[in-house]
């Protein structure tokens, strides 16, 4: 017997759906809250939120892939839940207050193991954390052991009180970031990399770092002013970060010196991105002043533990490969290897 597949309009639906999590994922990373620690600004939020709506349970949840990560709790001891099915999920799916009632009359949730099982959830209201561009991240959410409803006023107020997790995520984005180009700073540089070799210590897995630097960027400020150099480095990073992964943290580590860290990445697939890279800025028409260019970089690369098991060790390597590669003749990509460098790395012709 034939399958019946999914019709054109359902099929669309799926991709739609697809499209538009991939990048609500996308902005969730992008304000490199996931994995970090508790915070005294997001916990007071919680448990006023707790206080006011009067219940035993509140929390600020980030929706990830398969989990939700809890940034701050009041009343709860957790630091994520499994994903599938759970209330937040829902919650983000609209952009106002998401309530249950009862969860034992709604059979969404009637079987789900926090309705079953401590803490025996039985009401919860949670208001979405929308971002300027419309993507919601998580909820700030109360919950509570009895059914019930909130009154008008303590709804309004846990909206408020969302707006203000949003906007301490705002603040907290607009202080990793480097203003001129949008890519992280070099603050989140030295923060990332730390947890990624602590992770990856941890998990037995690898770190890529990639040191990019624009070839002869002084003759652009020479050229054409700082003005131009200034829109030129706006244009290349815009494209280094179009060139590496979602899950990769591309930052300005100063002036014309960019970094990538690529998480669970070897040397080969650490090459491969550093050619797409290099070729990428290459072929691009960098526009700067009214001019437009044609520029090169040349990159060092490194991988941890292989060439260093601490932060500064690991980008000492990566710096090292990226000045072989300035010597070599620029417009190249070079890995590290203790006493030389490694020649089977691709390079420029």
């Amino acid at each position: 017997m034939a399958t019946e597949q999914p019709s054109a309009s359902v099929q669309g639906r799926n991709l739609s759906f697809d499209a538009e999590e991939s990048a609500r994922l996308a902005a969730l990373r992008s304000y490199r809250v996931l994995d970090t620690g508790r915070e005294t600004r997001f916990d007071d939020l919680t448990g006023l939120a707790a206080s006011i709506c009067e219940s035993p349970i509140s929390m600020i949840s980030l929706v990830d892939t398969d989990r939700l990560f809890i940034k701050s709790a009041f009343g709860l001891d957790a630091r994520q839940i499994p994903y599938p099915e759970c209330f937040c999920g829902h919650a983000i799916r609209q952009r106002d207050l998401f309530e249950v009632h009862d969860t034992l009359l709604d059979p969404r949730f009637a079987t789900h193991p926090l309705v079953l099982e401590p803490p025996r959830v039985r009401f919860y209201t949670g208001a979405p954390l929308v971002t300027p561009q419309n993507h919601a991240l998580g909820t700030l959410c109360v919950l509570d052991s009895v059914p019930r409803k909130l009154h008008p006023r303590q709804a309004e107020t846990l909206r408020i009180l969302a707006r203000q997790v949003m906007s301490q995520l705002e603040l907290n984005l607009q202080a990793i970031r480097d203003p001129l180009t949008g890519l992280y700073n070099r603050r989140q540089l030295d923060e990332t990399l730390r947890r990624e070799l602590l992770r990856a210590s941890r998990n037995g897995s690898t770190v890529g770092i990639m040191t990019v630097d624009v070839d002869h960027f002084k003759r652009v400020n020479d050229t054409l002013g700082h003005d131009a150099g200034d829109a030129a480095l706006r244009a290349i990073a815009q494209k280094l970060a179009c060139s590496v992964r979602e899950e990769d943290v591309a930052c300005r580590a100063g002036g014309e010196e960019f970094v990538v860290i690529l998480p669970g990445t070897g040397g080969q697939a650490l090459r491969q991105r550093a050619e797409i890279v290099r070729r990428t800025i290459e072929q691009a028409c960098i526009s700067a002043g009214g001019s437009v260019l044609q520029v090169t970089v040349s990159i060092g690369l490194a991988v941890f533990p292989a060439h260093g098991k601490a932060e500064a060790d690991l980008l000492r390597a990566a710096d090292a490969a990226l000045y072989m590669a300035k010597s070599a003749g620029r417009n190249k990509v070079i890995m590290y290897a203790p006493g030389g460098v490694d020649d089977s790395v691709a390079a420029a012709a």
